[in-house]
């Protein structure tokens, strides 16, 4: 399995389970305020029961107060219309506390208007309520205590599936972009490398040589030094090809190659820019010196060893940075002088302009 489908999967797997588990705690969580709530409501509901219950108790004999009466019945009520299958109802209807009971002997005592009988009804209801009360502080702090339990083992959960993500998917993820974009930067750098050297004789590219062009030039027309630019092809390499086929063809431009290479300046820079096409750049050379060394590359051609298994012969041209010189324009002027170099043939090189005669090897 791939690392992306695998990481695809851990999602689908962790993600959602932490989702269930928070809206499983976030449940739980207004379940408890939920319950509370109604546990403080019908504690506050017993409070008001007690309360009336006393206030009509004390009220001076045959003067109980029918708003009193009133609010006691309302309460009442709202305590008996609570769901058959709530809680709270069971609490309330418990046989133990008998407090329904209570509170009718208390409403009929009331309305008889003798106070040793209210008094007796009172003390009746007020047990009841602090049996119900008391049931329900219980039942509170149980229920308070269990559902802080399932909420920690939820959250201790989620961490645990949290930190589980981190390390199955987050950190491996993370790292596999960061080795993806290390990938990415050596295969740039390796595509700018290939672009800027040929593979077959190592030598730099078309491109490195139109950047290492304009700075030569540029420094050679701002100090006033001589800059030669020296352009050779292989001629006829064409027909080489075709007799011995391109093996033999790869062999002899990776061999120039090496030769011209061992016997340069090391302030020179050796290009190939396409086919059997090589250029010198030759910074601090003259004229008369760019010939003397292309002379020696024809030399070198005809006698080296490794060369004269499939004989050859170039054509040079030869061209000098003047002043307002750019590498567009000193290029131009190396073509212009290899071009006619061909016209007198093989072996010849040929200086642009050329006051004399061209040299012929």
């Amino acid at each position: 399995m791939r690392f992306q489908d695998a990481a695809r999967l851990r999602y689908k797997i962790t993600i959602p389970l932490i989702l269930v588990l928070a809206l499983a705690a976030l449940y739980l969580f207004h379940t408890i305020v939920i319950e509370r709530k109604n546990l403080l409501d019908t504690q506050n509901l017993l409070s008001g029961l007690r309360t009336t219950s006393v206030e009509i108790l004390t009220a001076p004999a045959g003067m109980q107060h029918e708003s009193t009466i009133r609010i006691f019945k309302s309460i009442l009520e709202e305590l008996q219309s609570y769901p058959a299958d709530s809680r709270l109802t069971n609490l309330l209807n418990n046989e133990e506390s008998n407090f329904f009971a209570s509170a009718d002997t208390f409403l009929k005592a009331a309305a008889s208007g003798d106070n040793k009988v209210i008094n007796i009804a009172t003390r009746e209801l007020d047990s009841s309520i602090g049996m119900v009360s008391g049931d329900i502080n219980k039942i509170s702090d149980d229920l308070h205590v269990n559902m802080v339990k399932y909420e920690y083992g939820i959250l201790f959960m989620i961490c645990i599936l949290a930190a589980l993500h981190h390390f199955l998917v987050d950190s491996p993820m993370r790292e596999e972009l960061i080795r993806c974009a290390r990938e990415k930067e050596v295969s740039k750098s390796t595509i700018k490398k290939l672009a800027e050297r040929d593979t077959l004789t190592n030598l730099p590219g078309r491109m490195k040589f139109y950047e290492e062009a304009e700075k030569a030039v540029s420094s050679a027309t701002r100090y006033g030094s001589d800059l030669a630019l020296i352009k050779m092809d292989i001629h006829d390499f064409k027909t080489i090809n075709q007799k011995h086929g391109q093996k033999a063809g790869d062999k002899i431009l990776a061999g120039f190659a090496r030769v011209v290479r061992k016997n340069l300046r090391r302030p020179d820079s050796f290009f190939r820019v396409g086919g059997d096409k090589f250029i010198i750049l030759a910074p601090h050379t003259s004229a008369t010196n760019a010939k003397n060394l292309t002379e020696k590359i024809n030399k070198l051609v005809s006698t080296t060893k490794l060369l004269k298994t499939i004989p050859f012969m170039m054509n040079t041209g030869i061209a000098m940075c003047d002043q307002g010189e750019t590498g567009e324009s000193l290029l131009k002027k190396v073509d212009l002088a290899l071009n006619e170099s061909k016209k007198y043939g093989p072996g010849t090189v040929y200086t642009h302009p050329e006051p004399v005669k061209p040299t012929e090897k």
